[in-house]
C-alpha cells in the first residue's frame, strides 16, 4: 500500500561479537537482563532454604513447608532462566557464583532479618524479608521482559511473565501470612 507509513517497529541490526559469534544489541540486552534475573532468583533460592532450616516459632511446620515449596520451585527456575540464557548464545555466569551472588540485590544470607529476634518475631521478620526478596525478583522479570519485547524475543517474554505471575503469588501468600 503505497503512501502509508508503516508503523512496525523497526529492530536494531548493529551487531556485537561475543565468544567469537555475532548477536544482535537487543540481544544482548535480553541476555544482560536475563543475568540480572538469574542472579535475583538464585539469591532468592538460597534466602528462601536458609529460612527453611532456621524458622522457628508456632507457625513452623506451615512456614517449614511453604519455604521449601518456594525454593523447590525456585530451584527448577533458575536452570530454565540459565538454559534460556544459553540458548540465546550466551554463557550463564562464566564467572562463577559469586559473581553471581554479587551482582544480587537480595542479600543472600538472611543473618539481618529478625536478628536478636526468636521464634515468632524471628519468622515474621523472615516473611518481611523475603516479600522484599520477591519484589526485587519481579522488578527484575519485568526488566528482561521489556527487554525481550523489544527484541522480539517471544520465548524470553514468556519465561519472564510466568517469573512475574509466581513471584506475585508467593507475595500474595506471604503477605496473608502477616495479616
Amino acid at each position: 500500500m503505497a503512501g502509508k507509513s508503516s508503523t512496525a517497529k523497526k529492530t536494531l541490526s548493529v551487531s556485537a561479537v561475543t565468544a567469537g559469534k555475532a548477536v544482535s544489541i537487543q540481544q544482548t540486552a535480553v541476555t544482560k537482563s536475563l543475568h540480572a534475573l538469574l542472579s535475583e532468583s538464585y539469591a532468592l533460592m538460597l534466602l528462601t532454604h536458609h529460612y527453611h532450616w532456621n524458622v522457628e516459632g508456632p507457625h513452623f511446620i506451615s512456614l517449614h513447608t511453604l519455604f521449601e515449596q518456594q525454593y523447590t520451585e525456585l530451584f527448577a527456575a533458575v536452570d530454565i532462566i540459565a538454559e534460556r540464557i544459553r540458548a540465546l548464545g550466551a554463557p550463564a555466569f562464566p564467572e562463577g557464583y559469586g559473581a553471581m551472588l554479587q551482582s544480587a540485590s537480595v542479600a543472600g544470607d538472611g543473618k539481618s532479618a529478625g536478628k536478636g529476634l526468636t521464634g515468632a518475631e524471628a519468622a515474621r521478620a523472615m516473611v518481611k524479608h523475603l516479600i522484599k526478596a520477591h519484589e526485587a525478583v519481579i522488578s527484575a522479570a519485568k526488566k528482561a521482559r521489556k527487554a525481550a519485547e523489544n527484541a522480539g524475543d517471544d520465548e524470553s517474554v514468556d519465561l519472564t511473565v510466568q517469573r512475574v505471575t509466581l513471584h506475585q503469588k508467593n507475595v500474595w501468600m506471604l503477605k496473608s501470612i502477616l495479616a
